[in-house]
């Protein structure tokens, strides 16, 4: 019998993960069964069982995976010359997150679950985690080199101010999804023009 290789296990664990999202996107999280998920994905139960035990599993992973891409486009920016503003930041990690879930109401339905679930309410946890890292460790960056100051300085207010980007995400989902007369462009724009003064 071949050997399956941990870059086989992934490629098909994240074909699993876009067959649930699409489920969630068509049919709401709550709606969808397992076996919506395994139709969909046009795999055996068994092929699903060997790496998802829930609907939950899933979601973290598709969830970490949008992320992960995240980290390296972050990453990315840092290195730039000039460095990314803050809105051009919050822009690039927008576009990423709605190139791979194009329904935005995916994440409001999840959110709206998380109370109420406490496997989503532990991913929930340790996703902003992540996110707040990742906006932390830019800030810090943006504080040294654009706003002169000194590193712990830099760091404290990046501390601070994470939380207050990650808000930005979730208002630009939250009124996406539900305000026909919501316009991208001009909340980005506001984020570029509160974000501009970081002189000390």
């Amino acid at each position: 019998m071949p050997k399956v290789t941990e870059e086989h296990r992934q490629a098909r664990r994240r074909q699993i993960a876009q067959a649930a999202l699409r489920c969630f996107a068509r049919s709401g999280f709550q709606q969808t069964s397992m076996a919506d998920i395994i139709a969909e994905s046009g795999l055996s139960a068994g092929a699903i069982y060997g790496h998802y035990k829930s609907k939950e599993e899933l979601v973290e992973l598709a969830v970490s995976t949008v992320l992960d891409d995240r980290f390296v486009e972050v990453a990315d920016a840092r290195g730039r010359d000039p460095l990314p503003t803050p809105g051009q930041m919050v822009r690039l990690l927008l576009d990423g997150i709605e190139s791979q879930i194009p329904d935005l109401s995916l994440l409001l339905q999840i959110w709206g679950q998380m109370p109420i679930n406490a496997r989503l309410g532990e991913i929930a946890v340790r996703v902003g985690a992540r996110i707040r890292g990742l906006f932390t460790d830019y800030l810090v960056t943006w504080y040294e080199r654009r706003g002169g100051f000194p590193p712990e300085e830099a760091a404290a207010r990046a501390a601070q101010d994470a939380t207050l980007y990650m808000g930005i995400i979730q208002g630009y989902v939250t009124q996406k999804t539900l305000f026909a007369d919501f316009d991208p462009e001009t909340y980005l724009t506001a984020v570029d023009r509160v974000a501009a003064d970081v002189r000390r």
